[in-house]
């Protein structure tokens, strides 16, 4: 016996909803260079579900003070905080 809320909810997630995986060249050399050099991104760091979108592309956001954000966006996954001595870390 179904309930309503079992009728109402849809089988399948919406195609909008769907996050591609990353690949591509564009995205594979990216990769390659963010790992390579140890560079920061907020992409990364902050679990952005659009990441492949945008480094397959060929775009990237760069963190240039560290792993650490100064703002608090509350969208995000970016660990924040203060700088000590002009270095965040």
């Amino acid at each position: 016996m179904e309930t309503v809320l079992e009728k109402t909810l849809p089988t399948t997630k919406p195609k909008w909803l769907k996050v591609k995986l990353p690949i591509g060249k564009k995205y594979t050399e990216l990769r390659s260079l963010v790992d390579k050099y140890s560079l920061n991104t907020i992409c990364a760091a902050g679990s952005c579900p659009n990441m492949g979108e945008c480094w397959g592309e060929g775009t990237a956001t760069f963190m240039i003070l560290g792993n650490t954000c100064t703002r608090s966006c509350g969208f995000c996954g970016v660990k924040t905080g203060r700088p000590r001595n002009g270095r965040l870390g």
